[in-house]
């Protein structure tokens, strides 16, 4: 991810830190001088901020992890302020295996609350745990709590509200607010009984809705950082939605429905200046090119003759700027025409036949038009 920084590979897959992750160190310095915190106290915040970090890094593992036992590849995990991305390269389609990667990150931060519970019911005082159940319940019931005395030491308020922080993840996450982890979950269910599509247009809806109060409540009582994530699901639900429906109509298609039998041939051995004048004076913008054999060797994008125009390099072979082309059967569904030109960056493919013969090609123009013309 742009502005991302790396900080190592674990599993396989690259952790980056975005750089709007140092807000956060902000924010805990502006609490600790509006609250009066002494240095002390100040690195302690620090450090369960770092831990629960380290919490939610888990929980994006988890994600990652149970999605490599589907055979689904995580590109890298992003840490933000407001929580972390593990950036899958798709959902797994079956709505049980969308079910089990999607619940568990959450049940990472519900084993760490289980395992923590233990350890301080383990190796606490039973006069310190009863001064905290006496805490917690006066809190609870509004009533004023009576000093004992009792010391409860640092680590031990540390451990709690590490503790609690890993719950109120776990809660919070499993809110069905779609792209959420709750919100995966409801679509996962949705899905068992009505399909992939349709589960995914009412979850984006309810997701929307409670991202709505997300954003409200946040503008209201001042918490910004809620009201910016209410607003992030806003977007990425209405993305991801506007993405499966895609999905949902390009499976029903082939490659020969959208491949285009003319278009332009260039020669490996063509100067450069002989594609920029062809592409300024034509509609089209990314070019087969083929070696004196007539044999495909490669494709030139638009970018690609753009930068030898700004060099200038107009006396260069063709050759020096082509690249790798990709082709396709006239079979292949055009939900992987629409993964190569979309997702890998592919400006033309190239379709054959079953005797691997090239009868045509899919460009990006041509594939925006085919999905307007249905509306998407």
């Amino acid at each position: 991810m742009r502005g991302s920084l790396k900080i190592f590979t674990w599993f396989g897959i690259p952790v980056f830190v975005h750089w709007s992750f140092g807000l956060i160190f902000l924010y805990i310095l502006w609490h600790a001088y509006s609250n009066g915190l002494s240095p002390v106290d100040t690195v302690w915040l620090a450090g369960l901020f770092m831990a629960i970090f380290g919490c939610v890094l888990l929980h994006e593992y988890g994600h990652a992890l149970a999605a490599r036992r589907y055979g689904v590849r995580t590109r890298d995990i992003v840490l933000m302020p407001i929580g972390g991305m593990a950036r899958l390269e798709r959902m797994p389609e079956k709505p049980w295996q969308e079910f089990v990667v999607a619940i568990a990150g959450p049940m990472v931060n519900v084993v760490i609350v289980i395992v923590m519970v233990i350890a301080i019911t383990t190796f606490t005082h039973p006069e310190q745990l009863e001064v905290l159940r006496t805490a917690i319940l006066s809190e609870a019931n509004g009533e004023p709590f009576e000093e004992t005395g009792i010391q409860i030491p640092k680590l031990l308020q540390y451990s709690i509200n590490f503790t609690i922080s890993n719950l109120i993840l776990a809660i919070f996450n499993m809110i069905p607010a779609f792209p959420m982890d709750g919100g995966r979950v409801l679509r996962a269910l949705l899905s068992m009984r009505i399909g992939r599509a349709r589960a995914t247009r009412i979850a984006s809806w309810i997701g929307q809705g409670f991202a709505l109060l997300f954003a409200a409540w946040g503008l209201y009582s001042g918490n910004f950082m809620l009201a910016l994530l209410g607003f992030f699901v806003i977007y990425a639900a209405r993305s991801e939605n506007d993405m499966v429906q895609t999905e949902s109509v390009l499976g029903r298609f082939k490659a020969r429905d959208l491949v285009r039998p003319q278009f332009t041939r260039m020669q490996s051995n063509d100067w450069m200046m002989n594609a920029i004048e062809t592409l300024h004076h034509g509609l089209e913008r990314n070019f087969m090119v083929f070696d004196v054999q007539g044999m495909l060797v490669g494709m030139l994008e638009e970018s690609d003759i753009f930068a030898a125009q700004r060099k200038p390099d107009v006396t260069s072979e063709v050759s020096k700027y082509m690249q790798k082309v990709e082709v396709v059967q006239l079979e292949e569904s055009l939900l992987f025409v629409h993964h190569l030109i979309r997702q890998r960056g592919n400006g033309i493919i190239g379709v054959a036949n079953a005797e691997h013969e090239l009868v045509g090609v899919i460009d990006e123009a041509g594939l925006s038009y085919f999905l307007k013309s249905r509306q998407l």
